[in-house]
């Protein structure tokens, strides 16, 4: 078949498993049909087009060559970030497709120095179906079945996204455990709520692995109606629907909630509004794309306020038409093919056979790790704490690497005979001259290099704002430049700024911090059952903590809550070092872990005031004992608390603040989703022992 752009394309294949991705493949060869001509193998093509990234590192880099190579950017950008086997992706690709606005303005952050281009061209639905799903589908025997349990004077709110991850669907016995991205508690939480405030809300669910959802619903007293079949374990791809049969169930809802916490989309945006249904959705992926902002919420406790709103005066069908015209507008793919016509027009052989010429320069190391080599060094300036946020969070690694079997040595302190295999650096807070030494005893001996992992605190200038800082900054990412294979970044804020900085470090991964388990968990302490009013006279008791006294850490802050907060109130301790005198707070010297974590436990709300943290060890600490979090609206804090807090940027915001983290403080408690440490080490781990990723780079 001839084509507009003359370029012969290898389009790479979804994931095989009928999900959004094989979708996205199905749509983008529609949209292609006649700009391009497709062959069947990449050798033959002059560009490779992959839907996904993980396809795509299936081909063998000798396949690839020096072609352009288009991939669309599936998920969004920082969640991809967190995957150390994207990285790899990045040293591919030349051209990212971008299918929302936020995605577009993210993914230059993440490219950095690769500089791949960023083009948009948004995600597609199949229109037609869902704005005529046909007659026929109205007579569908599961159609018919979901329409009669639906009662009458209920209001319905459909959600069709899996919910329940698939591993544990299939073990035996049958786990179900929530994929907490897509935001099941969320959802299960919001119903809740209206259940009992007195709404007579009713869920509908479809589609596979709706398992945990279906379970909480029921436990929280939610009536639910399933277009589906309940089977105890794996129901996919039994339950899969149709999109005629999705388009007849969106039009049988009043409200389409997407509750997700992180979507490169999600579909269910674009069908819902291509099949009228009112929606109340996150703001993530393309959400702000399609929807008004009336119908977008980042707090749980709002959206109950909206939903109650609607259920009383139908404040969310106005948005119809306008979610309507906006499909119409940009979502479909004959849109889409004016889109890619335009792309592939500007995208010759000549120009765009660029790829390996921008690539870091690889570094070798052993291709293969055996099972035994386990061994790894951690480098950090430790001290016994109390101490800041990046020494408890090296001390909680070196705790789970060994609890996970690794065998671990301190700062070069490790047998000769038996040499570790990797290294973690902790930013500049480590024995500098000391580590510099040994790679270049073992450069000079010529021997095989370990793999430096190198965690970046900071930007330490951002927090600090002095040249000393800066200074710090610098040697830091000069190391990162001679010795990494991969770069640990704490959050999406701390990467943002290293390059607003300028700064460009070796294979980022986003990784947060997480913290100790034996001291920082829920427990059954007073304030967790909800007895905090009667042991203080009804007062909500507010804690803070910090280690560091620095002018970044929200002293002025809490000299504020001091001077204008109600004792008779508000109970506030403060617990480290703060530089200001407060009357009012409860001032308790800097404790050890076990302490903190009791502490924290027999409190009711946790505040923080810090500015440009780039991953808070003490919010995490907080948030893992249950404790709601008041953040300022800055940093990795909103990172961290998602669904857990609310954020304030003014002082009198914090009253009325902590009054509504009190109203709904089992609701907050229950959407506390920090990160395991266990978790945590492992993808560690995995930049220091996975070969897959890591095999082209090692110190030195």
């Amino acid at each position: 078949m001839s084509s507009t752009s003359g370029l012969r394309v290898y389009l790479c294949p979804g994931d095989q498993a009928g999900w959004a991705i094989d979708e996205d493949s199905r749509l983008a060869r529609r949209a292609l049909e006649g700009v391009v001509e497709f062959v069947e193998r990449p050798e033959d093509a002059d560009v490779i087009h992959a839907p996904w990234w993980e396809p795509l590192m299936a081909l063998p880099q000798s396949a690839i060559g020096h072609r352009p190579v288009v991939c669309h950017m599936v998920g969004q950008p920082v969640r991809c970030l967190a995957d150390p086997r994207f990285v790899p992706a990045l040293e591919r690709v030349t051209h990212w497709v971008a299918q929302s606005r936020a995605a577009a303005a993210d993914l230059p952050v993440i490219t950095g120095g690769v500089g791949a281009a960023v083009t948009y061209i948004p995600y597609p639905v199949d229109a037609t179906t869902f704005m005529h799903p046909g007659e026929e589908t109205w007579r569908d025997p599961l159609i018919l079945r979901v329409s009669k349990q639906l009662p009458r004077a209920g209001y319905v709110i459909a959600n069709f996204h899996r919910d329940s991850e698939g591993a544990g669907l299939r073990a035996r016995p049958v786990r179900a455990e929530p994929k907490l991205v897509k935001g099941p508690d969320v959802f299960v939480e919001i119903l809740a709520a209206l259940r009992g405030a007195g709404e007579p809300v009713v869920a509908l669910l479809a589609g596979p692995r709706r398992h945990w959802i279906r379970a909480e619903l029921v436990k929280r007293g939610v009536p639910i109606v399933f277009a589906g079949e309940e089977a105890e374990g794996d129901d996919y791809p039994a339950n899969s629907l149709t999109r005629s049969r999705l388009a007849v169930l969106y039009r049988l809802a009043d409200l389409h909630l997407c509750a997700s916490r992180s979507e490169g989309g999600p579909h269910s945006i674009l069908e819902a509004a291509a099949s009228g249904t009112a929606q109340l959705s996150t703001p993530v992926g393309h959400a702000p794309d399609v929807l008004a902002a009336e119908c977008l919420f980042t707090d749980a406790a709002s959206a109950v306020e909206m939903i109650r709103a609607d259920i009383r005066g139908k404040t969310l069908p106005r948005y119809v038409p306008v979610h309507q015209a906006m499909i119409e507008a940009n979502h479909t793919p004959e849109r889409n093919c004016e889109r890619w016509r335009a792309f592939y027009t500007g995208l010759t052989r000549e120009t765009d056979t660029f790829a390996g010429a921008r690539r870091r320069a690889a570094r070798r190391v052993p291709a293969r790790m055996s099972s035994g080599d386990r061994r790894v060094c951690l480098w950090n300036n430790f001290t016994p704490p109390p101490w800041g946020g990046g020494n408890q969070f090296m001390l909680a690694l070196k705790a789970e690497c060994e609890r996970q079997g690794f065998e671990v040595s301190v700062n070069g302190e490790f047998d000769s005979s038996r040499p570790v295999m990797a290294h973690v650096l902790n930013s500049v807070q480590f024995p500098i001259e000391k580590f510099e030494e040994g790679m270049a005893a073992i450069g000079a001996s010529g021997e095989a290099r370990a793999r430096v992992v190198h965690r970046l605190d900071g930007p330490i200038a951002m927090i600090r704002r002095t040249p000393e800082a800066l200074e710090q900054d610098t040697r830091c990412f000069g190391l990162n430049e001679r010795y990494a294979a991969a770069t640990v970044v704490q959050s999406w804020h701390t990467i943002r700024a290293i390059r607003e900085m300028g700064f460009d470090p070796v294979r980022p991964v986003l990784i947060p911090n997480g913290v100790e388990p034996a001291y920082f968990h829920r427990g059954v302490g007073i304030g967790q059952m909800g007895v905090a009013e009667d042991a203080t006279g009804g007062r909500i008791r507010v804690i803070a903590t910090s280690w560091s006294p620095g002018p970044s850490k929200g002293a002025s802050v809490y000299a504020w809550m001091d001077r204008n907060l109600d004792p008779a109130r508000f109970e506030m301790t403060f617990v480290g070092n703060v530089p200001a005198t407060l009357k009012n707070w409860r001032k308790i010297d800097p404790q050890p872990s076990e302490k903190l974590g009791q502490l924290l436990r027999e409190h009711d709300v946790y505040i923080t005031a810090s500015r440009d943290d780039p991953c808070s060890n003490a919010l995490i600490e907080a948030m893992a004992c249950g404790l709601p979090a008041l953040y300022f609206n800055g940093g990795g804090h909103p990172e961290l608390a998602q669904f857990g807090g609310l954020p304030f940027t003014r002082a009198d915001e914090i009253p009325g603040l902590l009054e509504r983290l009190a109203t709904h403080r089992p609701m907050y408690r229950n959407l506390i989703a920090v990160p395991d440490i266990a978790t945590v080490c492992r993808r560690y781990m995995s930049l220091c022992f996975g070969h897959e990723a890591y095999a082209g780079r090692s110190g030195g």
